[in-house]
This record gives C-alpha cells, sequence and structure tokens, in this order.
C-alpha cells in the first residue's frame, strides 16, 4: 500500500475496541445453526435484511428530518446509510479516512483488558477487480452513469423479489451521502460485504496489499485517549451535538458505567476493604484488610451483574455433583427453591461471592444487593452475612 506525495487519494482506517475482532458487518456476525447449507443460509439472510429494511424505512420518517433523494434508486441507498447510522443491522461496515478518528474510536471503550486495533484499507485496490476505472463510487450522488449505477445494484438489489439471486461475492467500498451531520464529523465511509461473509477476513489472512492492521497494546490504551483529547478528539468532536458533549464531559469526569477519569484514574487499591483466606466458618471467606466503618459500601465498584435461570431451565438434577454446587452454594434462591440468581459465569465472581454466611452478621444487604457494614469491623475480621436477609430459600451448607 503505498501513496506518491501528491496523490490525493489516501487509504480509510477503522478503530476496533479489540484487536481479534472480525471485520463483518452486523448482519454476517451471527453463527449459522449446524448443518445449515450454504445457499438456504444466504436466503434467509436476505429475507431478514429486507424486513429490516422496509421496517426501517416504514417507522424513520416521523422520527427524523432527513429527506431521502427523489430518486428511488438514490433513495434506497441514502435510507441504507441512515440505517448503518443509527445501528441496525446491514451488510455495510464502518470506516473513516481520518486516522485519529479511527484511533479515538478504538479506545474509547477499551479500558485496557485487550489489545486494540486499527485496520488500514486502500479502497482503490479493493474495488480494482470490479471497478478498475471509477475507483471509489458514490452510490446515491446525482449524475452517475446508469451503467455503472445498475452496476452497484447488484450489492443492494430491490426488496421481496420473487426469487433471490446470488449477491456478488466481494465486498466493495463506497462513499456514503452525509445525510446526517455525525457522518460528516466522522468522515464516514463504507464497506458493503456481498455474499461472503468473510470477504475482508480472508484478504487479511492473504497478505493482501489493500489491507492490514496496527495493533494498539492495551498498556498504551488509556494514554492514546488522553493524548487524543488534548489533540482535541473526543466525543463531542465525533457526535457534534449535546448528547456528545454531555458524554464528553462525563467522561473526563469519570462519570457513568465503565468509566475512568480521563485525567485521575483511581489507583487498584482505592475503594478496597478485604481479600480471600482460607475461613473457619466454611471454606473461604472474606477478610477485612483494614478497619471498615459503619456504613461503608464495602465492595465498590463491584458491578457484578445476576441472571436469573429457572432451576427447570438449569437441570441440576443432571449436572454432576461438582457443578451443581456451585449453585446451591453461591447462587441467590428465590421463590422457594424455583429461581436461582448467578453469576454471568462461575469464572467471574466476585470477593462478594465469597461472604460466608452468620446469624449474627456484621454485614448487610439491600435491594440491589449492594453490601455495607452493619458496625464497625476490624482489620483481621472475616465478614460474614445472613443469607436469609436476602435469599429466600434456605441451603443446608449454611442454615
Amino acid at each position: 500500500m503505498g501513496y506518491k506525495p501528491n496523490d490525493p487519494w489516501e487509504p480509510w482506517f477503522r478503530g476496533q475496541e479489540k484487536d481479534d475482532w472480525h471485520l463483518k458487518p452486523t448482519l454476517y456476525r451471527q453463527q449459522p445453526p449446524p448443518g445449515t447449507k450454504l445457499r438456504e443460509m444466504e436466503d434467509e439472510i436476505r429475507k431478514m435484511e429486507d424486513e429490516i429494511r422496509e421496517e426501517f424505512i416504514k417507522r424513520a420518517p416521523i422520527l427524523s428530518e432527513f429527506s431521502p433523494a427523489a430518486d428511488e434508486k438514490r433513495a434506497e441507498w441514502e435510507w441504507y446509510f441512515m440505517m448503518q447510522h443509527y445501528r441496525a443491522a446491514t451488510r455495510l461496515l464502518d470506516w473513516t479516512d481520518g486516522a485519529l478518528i479511527a484511533l479515538y474510536y478504538a479506545v474509547k471503550d477499551n479500558c485496557g483488558a485487550s489489545d486494540a486495533a486499527v485496520w488500514v484499507l486502500d479502497p482503490y485496490e479493493l474495488n480494482k477487480p470490479v471497478f478498475p476505472r471509477l475507483w471509489v463510487i458514490p452510490p446515491s450522488a446525482t449524475g452517475l452513469d446508469p451503467k455503472v449505477r445498475e452496476q452497484l445494484k447488484k450489492w443492494l438489489p430491490e426488496r421481496f423479489p420473487k426469487k433471490y439471486k446470488p449477491l456478488p461475492r466481494r465486498a466493495v467500498a463506497i462513499e456514503p451521502t452525509h445525510v446526517v451531520q455525525r457522518m460528516s464529523s466522522q468522515h464516514s465511509c463504507f464497506t458493503i460485504h456481498g455474499s461472503d461473509r468473510d470477504a475482508l477476513d480472508d484478504l487479511e489472512r492473504g497478505s493482501s496489499r489493500c489491507l492490514f492492521k496496527i495493533v494498539i497494546p492495551r498498556w498504551a490504551v488509556k494514554e492514546i485517549e488522553k493524548d487524543l483529547r488534548r489533540c482535541g478528539i473526543d466525543e463531542s468532536t465525533i457526535f457534534p451535538d449535546l448528547d456528545g458533549l454531555g458524554r464528553s464531559i462525563n467522561k473526563r469526569w469519570g462519570i457513568g458505567k465503565g468509566c475512568c477519569p480521563a485525567d485521575a484514574e483511581g489507583m487498584p487499591h482505592h475503594g478496597v476493604y478485604t481479600r480471600l483466606r482460607p475461613s473457619n466458618i466454611h471454606g473461604v471467606g472474606v477478610f477485612a484488610i483494614r478497619d471498615i466503618p459503619e456504613g461503608t459500601r464495602i465492595f465498590q465498584d463491584d458491578d457484578s451483574e445476576l441472571i436469573w435461570k429457572k432451576r427447570s431451565e438449569l437441570n441440576l438434577d443432571e449436572l454432576p455433583q461438582e457443578i451443581g454446587s456451585l449453585y446451591d452454594q453461591f447462587c441467590l434462591i428465590k421463590e422457594k427453591g424455583e429461581t436461582y440468581g448467578c453469576p454471568k459465569s462461575f469464572n467471574l465472581m466476585t470477593v462478594a461471592w465469597y461472604l460466608n454466611h452468620s446469624k449474627t452478621p456484621n454485614v448487610g444487604c439491600d435491594k440491589d444487593y449492594m453490601f455495607f457494614a452493619l458496625r464497625d469491623i476490624k482489620k483481621g475480621e472475616e465478614l460474614t452475612a445472613d443469607y436469609h436477609t436476602y435469599n429466600g430459600f434456605a441451603s443446608a451448607d449454611w442454615v
């Protein structure tokens, strides 16, 4: 991928929060059921896409001031661009010709748990096998050659045909009409997949000249986000409206789910009062590693979410004993033992899940299952809770 110094044509970029995410549009991210034939799968996806397009075009006008082109063929593309921008499922994949914008997308929601990535695409090289002269085409532009428009129609056919014709296999790069302000601010560009859901992934695996990936190590993510903000790239830049401004201010001050303060991230030990140790009550217990004043919320930043499962759904009687005991020993049990409040995975259990039961507890629990100190708790003391106060079913392990 090379460009001459005075060449006006430049690469496109795509930022992704995780470096191992595939280059697949939303409509192609679900895995087909085992044994599904390729042709059947393609037709089912096409039918679903037509239904999504139909419903969006039917319901969107009252919710938006957007006015599509009078020409029906151009309007179909403009509606499709709107769908992608507002997260309806399409075969489009977002790109930008702004490198820093893509970099911001790569790091903005990444808290350093994984490597991020910026993909770099030569859209003209991608299109050469299909459009060797015209390079990247704006399908909803006025004055487009009717023959070219007809060729592009293969990637966005009319809805609900009598018989579905196969889409072209390749993915191609297209220039969208910026139908909303955000698209202009984000320098939006798109690729559109044909029938091959792995079209771009296969290019990368095949060491193509037109596509490569830059990996951003996880330890550098937050520092890059700070640097971008200093350069004027933040939520309000990408989303130039009051919603974007509000998110930008919240992010700066570390307010909101998953947010870290932009300039003053807390240290990992801040708000930590406990750790796990062997318990004289039962197995492993939770112990204070410093004095905890009465009323203190003990497990700060523990946003572990519960999922609720019916006992009949879990098939506990058919599980191996060691696995079944996880549900009885760790879950919240309601409705006389018929409903279990579980961690998303038993591999994700935080310290709070290991509180042991006591009839004289030093820890209380509110209606949202947030734990607080019922009295002053001394360093080295084991923390206990009365399971009966928030559990509706008595397990023999702790009664």
